[in-house]
Order: C-alpha cells, then sequence, then structure tokens
C-alpha cells in the first residue's frame, strides 16, 4: 500500500462515535415498571432500594364523621383538650386527621389512634417557620389514643373564623382511602443519595444520554401525591440536606397539591420525624416543609 492510499484511501475510515441510544430502549422490569435499557440493567440493584408507604385517595366531602380521617375538617378530640393555638393566640386550622386503624400496617407507624396535623391559617406561610422548622408555635402535631377520645368534642363553632380564612391551603373536606404500595427510587429525597447504584450517578456517567435519562427517571419515579412514609418529593430541594440533625429523619405525612389543594404555587407540604421519636409516638420534635416552584 502506497503512501498516498495509506493517507487518503479507502482503508483509513473515519473515526466513528460511540452511539448510546441504544441504551435508552424501553424494557419492562416488572408490572408496570418501564425503564430505559442502562437502567433496567442494574434493576436487581433499585428493587433492592424499595420502601414501603401508605398511598393517600382525597375527595371532596362534606359529610365526614369526626372519627374519619380527612383533610380540612373537625377532629376527634378528647372533650377536656386546649385546642392548639398559634402564637398570636388564634385557633389553628384542622389541616389533616389520620385515623390510624384505617391505614395499612407500616412498620414503626402507629396502628391505632389519631394523628394530627394543624396549621395557623391567617398567613401566606401556613404556620411554617424557616428558620427553626421544628418550631410548633404556629403548626403542631398531636396524637390521641383512641382510649382518650372515648368523650370528645362535638362543638367546634370556635373554629368559625379559620375555617372560613382565605389563607388555607386545603379549599374543601376531603374524605381519604388508603392503600399500601413501594417506590424503588427517591430522586430528591436525601435517603436515595445513599443508594449505590444512584441513577443520578448512572446518568452522569453517561454524557452523550444524560438528559434524557433524567427525565425518565422523573417520569417513572415521581413520588408525588398525599402518602404517609415513603420517599418524599419537592418541588425545590431536601430540607434534611442541609441540617445534620435531621439527617436520618424519615417521612411522616405528605400533602401535595391537587385540584381543592393547593400549597403556594402548586407546591408539597411534608412532615418528617426521627424514628426513635415515631417509636415512642412524641410528635413533639417534627420537622414541618412546604415549598412551591
Amino acid at each position: 500500500m502506497g503512501l498516498f492510499d495509506s493517507l487518503f484511501g479507502r482503508n483509513n475510515k473515519k473515526q466513528e462515535i460511540p452511539d448510546d441510544k441504544h441504551l435508552l430502549e424501553q424494557v419492562e422490569v416488572a408490572p408496570g415498571i418501564v425503564l430505559p435499557k442502562l437502567f433496567a440493567d442494574h434493576w436487581p440493584a433499585i428493587e433492592k432500594a424499595a420502601i414501603p408507604f401508605v398511598s393517600i385517595k382525597a375527595l371532596p366531602k362534606d359529610d365526614l364523621a369526626l372519627e374519619e380521617s380527612k383533610f380540612g375538617h373537625y377532629p376527634c378530640m378528647p372533650l377536656n383538650f386546649e385546642y392548639p393555638k398559634d402564637s398570636q393566640g388564634r385557633f389553628m386550622y384542622p389541616l389533616a386527621q389520620i385515623n390510624c386503624s384505617d391505614i395499612p400496617h407500616l412498620e414503626g407507624y402507629p396502628q391505632s389512634g389519631y394523628l394530627q396535623f394543624y396549621i395557623s391559617g391567617f398567613d401566606d406561610v401556613y404556620g411554617l417557620d424557616f428558620d427553626d422548622q421544628q418550631n410548633q408555635n404556629n403548626f403542631r402535631v398531636i396524637y390521641f389514643q383512641e382510649n382518650e377520645v372515648e368523650q370528645f368534642k362535638v362543638d367546634f363553632s370556635f373554629l368559625d373564623e379559620v375555617m372560613h380564612s382565605d389563607m388555607l391551603p386545603v379549599f374543601k373536606p376531603h374524605g381519604l382511602a388508603f392503600s399500601k404500595s413501594v417506590e424503588y427510587v427517591g430522586l430528591q429525597d436525601v435517603h436515595y443519595d445513599k443508594v449505590e447504584p444512584n441513577l443520578h450517578n448512572i446518568a452522569n456517567a453517561n454524557p452523550s444520554i444524560q438528559d434524557d435519562l433524567i427525565e425518565m427517571a422523573y417520569d417513572t419515579f415521581t413520588n408525588n401525591g398525599h402518602k404517609m412514609g415513603g420517599y418524599a418529593y419537592f418541588t425545590q430541594e431536601d430540607p434534611r440536606k442541609y441540617k445534620e440533625e435531621f439527617a436520618d429523619f424519615i417521612l411522616l405525612f405528605q400533602l401535595d397539591s391537587d385540584d381543592h389543594i393547593m400549597w403556594g404555587d402548586v407546591g408539597v407540604a411534608n412532615f418528617f420525624i426521627h424514628p426513635d421519636d415515631l417509636a415512642k409516638r412524641d410528635f413533639s420534635k417534627v420537622m414541618y416543609n412546604w415549598d412551591c416552584s
């Protein structure tokens, strides 16, 4: 072969650029779960990161009993218990009540009694202290065992002002239904940062298809919705990431936006708790957060 042929001839092939598009081919790894091939190749490890949660379906409903699980309606509260007030001495809004006997078994979570969430209903921060997210001066998490509410309040006329406030995230009362499931990936959750292989890391290692992989991951694993347990969802980022004392906190309860619930500009609220406090049914140190895009 002459010098000309070696430099310019047909045997001097153009350097080929690897094509990773085949790694985006869709693969069903489990019933209803379809992933790009690159992620599917890691499915056994991804599956090990699964954690259980209870999904909450909320439907507007006016005729609600005091004992029912619900959003935005009067609680089941001991007759002589002092109803929670905010730092200005105003009665708080009954954001949510979970009758724990309604929910499927979720390890560590109460299986009876009433878990209740209250927020101040007179400002646009919904009772959140951005400097101290455990400060329950303007929000409150309360738990009553069943035997504590054998005699309960029935007159809530004193709540008329807050129930008609125009600063509430829940626009009308909702009844709740529960179902148990699992979540495999929590793309925004600090606990998922410790998982290997992490979908973000896999995507970052494949820059030519990185954006496609991340988009597919978020389409498949959203973590949004109303729920107890599981991986948390945020429109911004996980606040536990920046405070070491919250690193081990888990999701107690999440209340998302929907047709009749709105946290700011389509945001989401989360309540976190340390597992040891959950086991003790101590809800005095719950961390509260909400954000919006």
